[in-house]
């Protein structure tokens, strides 16, 4: 971006309007180009206007904000959409995200919060176009190593969490790879309870540090899980959690990934900024979904989403869960619906993964020799072979084969684990 940005704004007159002309006219970083009242005509307005920044109310003459957003995302994917939403709307904030707005504001906002999401949006941007391929340029076609991975899906409940979980065990197990598992849904997510683990530190702790993070102070704040994975939990707090911005994520995410060969990420379902960026972090962004049409429709709009976002046609990674499961609509079907081919499947899911779950310990750990794990070491191992400098080879002798050995049945007991994940149910 040029070091004014130039900013367009789709916007009723009243109160909202003024404060946003006031905020810009005042500082010499933002120009206000053009100050749209209606939707008629916004394409070709936006072309003559060439924003860097596009700004859309919640209310707009002519057109509805959420078409218009659509609309504008699919014409201009490079020029970034901010939302500028009532209060009443913020549960839409998902579907405006969906349509290709690259962040949203909630009405009434400050002229200072305003410049500093404005801020934010060209930083994140920059970064973007840093990091995409230049055209003709064979040597940024390469692939890019596996080291951050985010699994993350539009639609709640599909199981993003279980499948981080074991996935980053098995990431662990068959490269003997230094893992950290990081919760990246900041409000109410429940990897802590998924694996029996209650520890003191959560990424609020880095937080403050984001800046200039010092490699003993990461060691300091994430826990070891008796898996072998390294783990960071979100803040209990919800308060500390919502205060946790874009920025700061970024750094700590990057400043984190020089003590680890890979860091997977559950992002869950909720589409927010701290999400994107989480996205915009990784290597890879493994979307997940399940033969049902709700999901799948879910999963088409992300698909097309990311074309907004500047990623890669490989950046993202669908993966099935529940394959199989009764009713389910047809592989052949699903890839039809989502115009890309499966990367992987994971069978539906039986007893002993509820068994898992409520005793706090991954599959790959109390069953490593059910269909689901070998399923997921299948996928861990099919990523570690994208990785074009061979960084991840699976050991000649990995744990896992060790486990079975010493287990024998592959049935390790766990049973003061299953009481002290009850104990924590009750606390």
């Amino acid at each position: 971006m040029s070091q004014t940005t130039k900013i367009m704004a789709f916007i009723e007159a009243g109160p909202t309007q003024q404060q946003i002309r006031t905020a810009l006219s005042s500082n010499e970083e933002f120009q206000l180009v053009a100050d749209e009242q209606e939707a008629e005509r916004a394409t070709h307005k936006v072309h003559d206007a060439t924003p860097d920044i596009i700004l859309v109310d919640h209310q707009i003459e002519g057109e509805s904000s959420l078409d218009l957003v659509d609309e504008l995302a699919l014409q201009f994917p490079d020029i970034p959409i901010v939302a500028l939403l009532g209060e009443e709307d913020s549960l839409k904030a998902q579907q405006f995200l969906l349509a290709g707005v690259r962040a949203f504001m909630i009405q009434p906002f400050t002229q200072v919060s305003l410049l500093s999401t404005l801020r934010r949006i060209r930083e994140l941007e920059g970064r973007r176009r840093v990091a995409q391929p230049i055209a003709g340029d064979n040597s940024t076609e390469k692939t890019e190593p596996l080291q951050i991975l985010t699994v993350y899906s539009p639609r709640g409940g599909v199981g993003c969490s279980t499948l981080s979980i074991n996935l980053a065990v098995a990431l662990h197990e068959l490269f003997e790879a230094r893992v950290l598992l990081m919760e990246g849904k900041m409000i109410f997510g429940h990897l802590g309870l998924m694996l029996n683990f209650r520890p003191q530190n959560s990424i609020a702790d880095l937080i403050p540090h984001a800046g200039a993070l010092e490699d003993s102070l990461v060691e300091e704040v994430v826990s070891q899980h008796a898996s072998g994975i390294h783990v960071l939990l979100s803040p209990s707090d919800l308060n500390v959690a919502q205060g946790i911005r874009p920025d700061d994520l970024y750094n700590v995410i990057k400043a984190v990934g020089r003590m680890y060969d890979i860091i997977v990420i559950d992002a869950g379902s909720y589409l927010n900024d701290n999400t994107v960026t989480l996205m915009d972090a990784s290597d890879r962004v493994l979307l997940v979904t399940t033969p049902d049409l709700a999901a799948l429709h879910d999963a088409s709009r992300f698909i097309q989403l990311t074309g907004t976002l500047g990623f890669p046609p490989d950046k993202v990674l669908t993966v099935l869960n529940r394959a199989g499961m009764p009713g389910g609509i047809k592989i052949r079907e699903i890839e039809g619906a989502l115009q890309q081919r499966l990367f992987a499947q994971i069978s539906e899911g039986n007893a002993k993964v509820i068994r898992s779950l409520n005793r706090g310990v991954p599959l790959l750990s109390s069953s490593p020799r059910n269909k689901l794990s070998k399923e997921i070491r299948s996928l861990a191992l099919q990523l570690g072979a994208m990785d074009p400098g061979a960084e991840l080879r699976p050991t000649k002798k990995s744990k896992v084969k060790a486990q079975l050995k010493r287990n024998g049945n592959g049935k390790p007991a766990h049973a003061e684990q299953h009481k002290s994940a009850l104990r924590m149910l009750g606390r």
